[in-house]
């Protein structure tokens, strides 16, 4: 039994021997001293707030157990935790009506306490499940950039194939095998992170509503398991993209052999660094070549474009002195690191188109992304989103 409890008992039999008349051997305090009825109940009230607060103690540190928090929430946890202990220890020692109302002002301030945790805690628990969903997001989206590229590389080998010499039949033959495969491999990540992602939402609700610990604790064991097979996906999407690199390099060398005169285009060609643009230098934009534009979130060319770019690469065959950097740009809807790498997918699918489906020469070129950091045009509407999510052609 609880010292309050026991206290309790104690009170109320003192309380009936002391009506009684029985005072000498049980309390040695004058007939005067006699526990009321109102302190009996204040007695009461005191020991079920302590224990509802000790109760709410032990939830919010299974909570805090259960994410990653920061050092702020983290203490403000543990100073609700050291103020519920301090106000049981104060109830439970209590012997007089002064030190009952001692015991009741820190009940109240950790009730406050515990309040102030909780809402830190809620707080954190929602930019845990937003950081979650920022995480899922970005594996399902580069899984599918990784498809994507992967896809894009069978059918160039798959070109190859059709237009390569004799000599050249069988190596490029087994490139195309091997794109295939790796495309494959990219796909069953796409899969595999899509199945996670699900299983992680209905784990996460199930969490948040259990209602009884053995609920929790099934649910806990369901995200355990979802959470295993994320981090599988997350394995083979590195995989594959690490075999998608090694594979653009052995593309672009064989592209380069299969040129007329033998120039080996380098692995550049394809896939570039990010170059640093200071924000205050103004890009110098070649009026007479085209901008190409996208949908909201996709770095895919639309046919509309298609003969936009043949018009592009018609001007460049008659000024073959001048070297290009596209840069890919994008609205401001999104992160930064988001945004960087859309815009590098957009510049390195008109780069694509430029040599692959034009036969541009690659060495004319490079790339760069400013994200969403030098919009076209300034607004928070369609209209404006449109005009900056877009590659130009800008002199390098």
């Amino acid at each position: 039994m609880k010292v309050w409890k026991q206290k309790l008992a104690t009170a109320v039999l003192a309380g009936m021997l002391l009506g009684a008349g029985c005072t000498e051997e049980l309390d040695p305090r004058p007939p005067s001293a006699e526990l009321t009825e109102e302190e009996l109940l204040e007695i009461q009230e005191n020991a079920a707030a302590a224990e509802e607060i000790a109760k709410k103690a032990d939830d919010v540190a299974e909570r805090v157990r259960s994410i990653e928090t920061d050092e702020a929430t983290a203490e403000i946890v543990q100073r609700a935790q050291e103020k519920a202990e301090s106000a049981e220890a104060k109830v439970n020692s209590a012997t007089n009506r002064a030190e009952r109302q001692e015991a009741k002002r820190s009940l109240t301030a950790a009730e406050d306490a515990i309040k102030q945790a909780e809402e830190a805690l809620a707080k954190a628990e929602q930019e845990a499940v937003v950081d979650q969903e920022e995480l899922k997001r970005s594996l399902t989206e580069d899984a599918q950039a990784a498809v994507e590229e992967a896809r894009a590389l069978a059918e160039e080998t798959q070109i190859m194939v059709e237009q390569a010499p004799a000599d050249r039949m069988a190596e490029t033959e087994r490139l195309q095998e091997q794109s295939e495969i790796i495309a494959d491999k990219a796909e069953e990540a796409r899969r595999r992170a899509a199945i996670a992602e699900a299983r992680l939402r209905k784990a996460e609700e199930r969490l948040k509503n259990a209602q009884t610990p053995e609920e929790r604790s099934a649910a806990e064991r369901e995200l355990a398991a979802a959470q295993l097979e994320y981090d599988r996906a997350k394995e083979l999407l590195a995989e594959a993209e690490e075999e998608i690199n090694q594979l653009e390099e052995q593309v672009v060398s064989m592209r380069g052999n299969l040129q007329p005169g033998g120039d080996k285009a380098t692995p550049e060609t394809r896939r570039y660094e990010l170059l640093p643009a200071p924000a205050e230098t103004e890009s110098d934009r070649i009026q007479d070549l085209n901008v190409v534009y996208f949908d909201f979130d996709q770095s895919s060319i639309r046919s509309e474009f298609e003969t936009q770019l043949r018009d592009n690469f018609r001007w460049l065959q008659q000024n073959p002195g001048i070297k290009i950097q596209l840069e890919g740009h994008c609205d401001e809807r999104g992160t930064n690191e988001y945004n960087l790498a859309l815009g590098e997918r957009r510049a390195r699918a008109v780069l694509s188109y430029m040599i692959d489906r034009l036969g541009a020469d690659p060495n004319r070129f490079t790339i760069v992304s400013f994200g969403e950091e030098r919009p076209a045009q300034m607004g928070k509407s369609e209209e404006s989103w449109s005009l900056n999510r877009r590659v130009e052609f800008t002199r390098l």
